[in-house]
C-alpha cells in the first residue's frame, strides 16, 4: 500500500529551496540523492488494465526494471492511499514470459490474451530526501523534474512526493504533509503521472482530428459519446476479438502504409473501428453490421472526436460480406455516406479493407499471429501462424475482396509452418 502526499511546485526557485531545507519541526532531513529513470506505461489497445481501475509501468533504472500495478483514485484529499504491487528483474522481460508471481497473474488475468503497448513515457530526474523522528525512518521526500513524452507531445512540471515509511505514523506524514501545504505555501496535487500522460495521450487523438482536414463543420448534436468502456459493457462486445482485430489492424496499418498511404493519423481511429465493430452483434448477429451502422450513427466513443467519429458506422458496415463494384456503387449512392467529403469517403473504404483482412485474421478466435509481411514480391504474402493460422488465412484471402477493388497490388495469405 502507497500512502502518500502529493504538491505542485509552480517554479525552479522554489523547487530548489524546498530541497535543501534540513528540518521541518522535530523531524530531520538527510542529504539529498540524485536519481534518474524513465517510465514506460502500458496497457492493451481497449485499455483493459485501466478499465480494471490500474496502472501498470515499467521502470527502468541503471541496474533492474521495477514493473508496478497501482490502483487508481482520485486525490480529494491531502493524503491518498493507493494499492502498489512491484516486480523486479534485471532486464525488460514480456509479463507472459516471467516466473509465476502475484503480480504476473493480477495482469494476466486483466488482459486475457492481449498484447501491451506502450501509452506514455515519463522521464525523472528525482533527488530523494530522508526524513527522521530520531532513529525513525518516518518519510521519504521526493522532488521529481517530471517530463511527459506522448508522441511529438511534452508536459513538464514539477511536484514533489512526501511517501511514508515503514517506521513512520500517518498522523506524522500529516504533520510533514502540512507544512507543505501551509507554510511552504504549494499547492496540493491531485493527478498523478499516469493521470497527467492520459490527458496527453487523449489530446493526441485531439490533435489528429484536428490535423485531418476534411473541410467539415461541426454538427454532432446528433451524436451521443459514451466512455468505450461502457458501450463495450452495453453491448456485450466480445473483448478479446475486438482486442485481437485491434492489435491486427495496426500492424496491417503500419505495414501496409507503402501502399494504402493513408494518413498516419487514421491509425488511432481504425483502432477504435477495430474495438467496436461487432457493436451489433448481441443484437442481430446476421446483420451485426447493419445493426452496428445504426447504433454508431447515434453514438461514439468519447475517446475519438468528431469528425473522426463519422469513420465508425461505415467500416462497421463494410467489414462484413462480400463486397464488389456493384455494392461500392449502391453505398456511393446512400444519402448520408454520400454526403461525406469524398477525401473521407476514399479514407473510409481503405480503411475497411484493412479492417476486412484484421477480421478475418481471428475467425478461428485461436490466436493466430502475423509473423512476416512481404512487400517485396509482385503480390503482398502475409505469413499466419497458429492453431487456426489455415482457416485465418483462407478468410482473410477471400475478405481481401475490398483491397483488391482499391489497390493495384494484390495480397495473398499462407499459413507459416
Amino acid at each position: 500500500m502507497e500512502i502518500e502526499a502529493k504538491f505542485l511546485v509552480s517554479g525552479r526557485d522554489v523547487f530548489d529551496k524546498l530541497m535543501n531545507i534540513d528540518s521541518i519541526n522535530e523531524f530531520s532531513i538527510s542529504d539529498a540523492v540524485l536519481k534518474e529513470f524513465r517510465d514506460t506505461y502500458l496497457d492493451t489497445l481497449d485499455m483493459a488494465i485501466y478499465a480494471s481501475g490500474f496502472s501498470f509501468r515499467c521502470r527502468e533504472k541503471k541496474d533492474k526494471v521495477v514493473y508496478t500495478l497501482k490502483s487508481l483514485k482520485s486525490a480529494s484529499s491531502l493524503i491518498h492511499m493507493r494499492e502498489e504491487t512491484e516486480f523486479t528483474l534485471s532486464e525488460k522481460v514480456p509479463v507472459k514470459e516471467w516466473n509465476d508471481c502475484d503480480l504476473k497473474n493480477r495482469v494476466l488475468k486483466m488482459i486475457g490474451s492481449g498484447n501491451l503497448f506502450p501509452l506514455f513515457l515519463v522521464e525523472h530526474k528525482r533527488t530523494d530526501l530522508q526524513v527522521y523522528n530520531r532513529e525513525r525512518h518516518v518519510a521519504e521526500l521526493s522532488f521529481d523534474d517530471v517530463i511527459i513524452i506522448c508522441g511529438n507531445n511534452k508536459k513538464i512540471y514539477l511536484e514533489l512526493e512526501v511517501e511514508l515509511m515503514g517506521d513512520g505514523k500517518e498522523d506524522e506524514l500529516h504533520q510533514i504533509a502540512a507544512f507543505f501545504r501551509d507554510e511552504a505555501g504549494l499547492v496540493v496535487g491531485t493527478s498523478s503521472k499516469f493521470d497527467n500522460g492520459l490527458e496527453l495521450y487523449m489530446e493526441n487523438i485531439k490533435q489528429d482530428a484536428k490535423s485531418l482536414d476534411y473541410g467539415i463543420v461541426s454538427d454532432n448534436q446528433q451524436i451521443t459519446f459514451s466512455p468505450i468502456r461502457d458501450m463495450f459493457e452495453e453491448y456485450s462486445i466480445e473483448q478479446e476479438h475486438a482486442r485481437k482485430v485491434a492489435e491486427n489492424s495496426l500492424m496491417l496499418f503500419d505495414a501496409l502504409k507503402p501502399i494504402h498511404a493513408l494518413d498516419g493519423n487514421l491509425r488511432q481511429t481504425l483502432r477504435f473501428a477495430a474495438l467496436v465493430h461487432d457493436i451489433g452483434v448481441m443484437t442481430d448477429v446476421s446483420t451485426h453490421h447493419k445493426v452496428g451502422r445504426d447504433i454508431l450513427l447515434s453514438t461514439c466513443p468519447e475517446e475519438l472526436p468528431y469528425p473522426l467519429c463519422l469513420f465508425l458506422p461505415w467500416m462497421t458496415f463494410l467489414h462484413k460480406k462480400r463486397i464488389d463494384k456493384k455494392k461500392l456503387q449502391k453505398l456511393s449512392q446512400n444519402k448520408k455516406f454520400s454526403q461525406l467529403p469524398l477525401q473521407m469517403q476514399d479514407d473510409i473504404l481503405k480503411m475497411s479493407a484493412i479492417l476486412r483482412l484484421a477480421d478475418a485474421l481471428d475467425l478461428s478466435r485461436m490466436d493466430s499471429k502475423i509473423v512476416d509481411i512481404d512487400l517485396e514480391k509482385e503480390d503482398i504474402v502475409i505469413k499466419v501462424m497458429g492453431p487456426g493460422a489455415d482457416t485465418d488465412a483462407d478468410r482473410a484471402d477471400t475478405k481481401a475482396d475490398l483491397w483488391r477493388l482499391l489497390f493495384e497490388k494484390d495480397v495473398y495469405f499462407r499459413e507459416d509452418y
